[in-house]
């Protein structure tokens, strides 16, 4: 769980601090005022991998860009807190000239690089997507449970989103608004769910799967109901992900099923109803993603309509290759 899920922590974030959040990937390589000021930030503190190759971690700074605290990550609370209270304790300590409200005069950010720059699709769908190590309570009910894992935060849900553009959202609606019409998921949906959230992202940000990775898909929709005001779909489809064309020798793989139901809301032109659930079994690890429990495991990944809060708004992992994320 993450350190900022602590009551504390969310007690002096809300009284004590302006909290801020930002992708490194992103911030260390826009070239614009806002990475300009962060790399000064993270240089300032020594906080850079070997050719800047990273600047991640949490910075306690003041308005100028004065450094006060740094920690790497946020997996403890009670590390995260005592670097917060460091930080705090640090600008107590600074004259009036940088803590008094308005001495520090905040220029324009002027242009962000569009080539670093991430907006929801307009018009489209916005998924949360969660990912989470399972165990088998009930093999005969076929029922799961949340997993055990003896890495550290591994236990607990990976957090992403799906992004889904306005003409997107049209090749979701049926061609035949008749109970029984089936046909398969758009492929362009299809490939973006299975490559860049079917992944297991519960210790850190894992390589997506490659096009050829992807061994086997088959996902339809089926007209469950349907009338002026709705039409119901079904979802259902398997997938085989793996790393070698033969499993037994792939380092990573995955293969699991998929269920879910949607609504379709002909009047509005848009759907209020996006869950699926996806429950199989993963095997195999990534540099990025140390500590995978041994052999093949279950995991399980569910989806659903995201709301309208900021947080809502951040990008998925993917979309860093925004060409490959919308399959162009």
């Amino acid at each position: 769980m993450s350190a900022f899920a602590d009551p504390d922590i969310i007690k002096m974030c809300q009284k004590d601090f302006i909290p801020v959040t930002g992708d490194d990937w992103y911030q260390r390589r826009r070239q614009d005022k806002e990475g300009e000021f962060f790399r000064t930030l993270a240089d300032s503190l020594g906080k850079t991998g070997p050719g800047g190759s990273t600047r991640q971690g949490i910075y306690v700074f003041a308005a100028d860009g004065t450094p006060l605290a740094y920690k790497n990550a946020g997996q403890s609370a009670s590390a995260t807190k005592e670097m917060m209270q460091q930080g705090l304790a640090q600008f107590r300590k600074l004259p009036e000239t940088k803590t008094k409200p308005g001495v520090v005069k905040i220029e324009d950010a002027g242009k962000p690089d569009a080539n670093y720059s991430r907006t929801p699709p307009e018009g489209g769908l916005i998924l949360k997507a969660y990912t989470r190590i399972l165990d088998l309570k009930d093999e005969k009910e076929a029922k799961f449970c949340m997993g055990t894992c003896k890495t550290t935060g591994g236990d607990q849900a990976a957090r992403d989103h799906v992004w889904i553009t306005k003409d997107e959202v049209k090749t979701l609606v049926p061609a035949k608004a008749e109970v029984g019409f089936s046909y398969p998921l758009p492929a362009k949906i299809a490939d973006r769910i299975v490559r860049f959230h079917l992944v297991d992202n519960t210790r850190g940000e894992p390589e997506h799967w490659k096009p050829q990775d992807v061994r086997a898909k088959r996902i339809t929709l089926t007209v469950t109901a349907a009338n002026a005001d709705a039409i119901e779909l079904k979802l259902e489809g398997e997938v085989l992900l793996a790393t070698n064309a033969d499993t037994a020798k792939a380092e990573r793989g995955y293969e699991a099923r998929l269920i879910g139901s949607l609504r379709y809301r002909p009047a509005k032109g848009t759907f209020d109803r996006f869950d699926i659930t996806v429950v199989g079994v993963h095997w195999g690890e990534h540099p990025f993603t140390r500590g995978a429990r041994p052999g093949k495991s279950f995991l399980g990944q569910s989806f659903e309509l995201a709301g309208d809060k900021p947080g809502d708004r951040i990008p998925p992992q993917g979309i860093r290759d925004i060409g490959a994320y919308y399959g162009k």
